[in-house]
């Protein structure tokens, strides 16, 4: 059964609904900010129950109340409705938000029940960047979706050049205040912490050409639980949910990919960390921007991938992380340090002998606090391809287990899927 596609009803521009000072026309990029593409963006997808619990929804008034709570919102988070100028600063000019809303015909749990659902996520997104000149593109696109059975989807691309997912989150959050009329205010944390950039740039960011494929895996409480004690059992002390996930996840990956090479190759994983909770004194978790650095863990070896050493090894990078990076006062001290570690890492690891793989982790954020009125999200999801070798963990709806979104070779997949431990711990959804 072929899938419905969504049939555009509406495009246009959303401006801030007051104009941005001559004072702050002019937003620097922090240097950690300039490591990122230009084209690099954060795909993210919401859906809605319908508040009223049947078809009947009012569209025009959905769209009227998104539409002018985001117009204040950007007064806030007048970057994102900026273009970036010459690579290294955005011009808060007001050219606005890209916004465009849509209609399906079919049910919401139709669509997601489809066994493609996961290939067809992206026809619920905005637009692809509009323009192969990365400084005329939108910083922020949305696109609302309207579903017959009168359940909404939300999705949208933020530039990750202006900031990473914790900042995107509060923004979100914040967008979602204006739309419920609450009467709360809010207000935009966007003074910078790190030091801004001059002539540092990225090349643009080429889209892989091996054929990857992208699945989602579920860890329900009991096995994230039964993770964690089997963890404890072997020597490693109080285990995080995230810590046994990616152990694992990364564990099975060289696996398969041992199985599809031939031999073990040695292999590097990337654990991102947010910044702002493990400086100290700790930064506004509502500060926008990027603000998200790595620590790594090494494989060469067979005793290298267990899954108690793995664990073990991500908590004491951790460790290791906040001593080093932690104590650090300012931010033209500690991206100094920052960029000494990440030349080190790159020296090492910048071969094709090494497999690399990137775990980020969306869990513990308000993601599912983003309530424009109609309720909590039903649920939310990354969406794309993006890059091989990507593990995404999010928190479930209930924000006692986790969703991890796996991005491999297809070959390397079709064994990963498969692999009796993982499934042991997870459902492959």
């Amino acid at each position: 059964m072929e899938i419905m596609k969504p049939e555009i009803i509406s495009r246009q521009t959303i401006k801030p609904s007051s104009p941005t000072p001559d004072s702050k026309k002019i937003y620097k990029l922090s240097l950690l900010d300039l490591l990122i593409a230009n084209r690099i963006y954060v795909p993210i997808i919401f859906f809605y129950q319908n508040k009223e619990g049947d078809n009947s929804v009012d569209v025009a008034h959905i769209s009227s109340g998104l539409k002018k709570s985001l117009s204040e919102t950007l007064t806030h988070y007048y970057p994102l409705a900026g273009r970036i100028k010459d690579g290294v600063t955005v011009e808060c000019n007001d050219e606005g938000a890209y916004f465009s809303e849509a209609r399906i015909d079919c049910h919401l749990e139709g669509f997601l029940k489809h066994p493609e659902a996961r290939d067809y996520l992206d026809l619920l997104m905005p637009v692809e960047i509009q323009s192969n000149s990365s400084d005329m593109g939108s910083l922020l696109l949305i696109q609302i979706t309207f579903f017959s059975c009168g359940r909404i989807a939300i999705g949208m691309r933020v530039s990750h050049k202006v900031s990473d997912l914790h900042g995107i989150s509060a923004f979100l959050n914040d967008w979602a205040t204006m739309a419920r009329k609450s009467g709360e205010e809010i207000s935009a944390e966007l003074t910078p912490f790190f030091p801004p950039g001059d002539s540092l740039s990225m090349p643009e960011a080429k889209p892989y050409k091996g054929n990857l494929v992208k699945k989602r895996f579920v860890f329900d409480a009991v096995k994230l639980g039964a993770l964690k004690a089997m963890a404890t059992q072997s020597g490693v002390e109080n285990p995080t949910r995230v810590e046994v996930v990616a152990a694992l996840i990364y564990r099975c990956a060289v696996a398969a990919s041992k199985v599809s090479s031939g031999s073990l190759k040695p292999s590097v994983l990337l654990q991102t960390v947010n910044l702002r909770k493990r400086i100290v004194p700790p930064l506004p978790e509502k500060s926008f921007g990027n603000m998200v650095w790595f620590y790594s863990i090494h494989t060469a070896r067979e005793s290298e991938i267990e899954f108690h050493a793995l664990v073990g090894q991500l908590k004491a990078g951790l460790a290791h992380f906040c001593d080093t990076y932690g104590k650090i006062f300012t931010g033209q001290e500690l991206i100094r340090l920052m960029f000494k570690e990440r030349a080190k890492f790159t020296h090492s690891n910048d071969n094709h002998h090494v497999n690399k793989y990137i775990c980020t982790s969306w869990c513990r954020t308000s993601l599912y606090q983003t309530d424009f009125g109609w309720g909590k999200p039903i649920w939310l999801s990354p969406t794309g391809i993006g890059s091989k070798n990507i593990i995404c963990l999010t928190d479930t709806r209930e924000g006692d287990g986790i969703e991890a979104f796996v991005t491999l070779e297809k070959q390397e997949m079709a064994v990963f899927e498969r692999d009796e431990e993982l499934l042991q711990f997870s459902s492959l959804n």
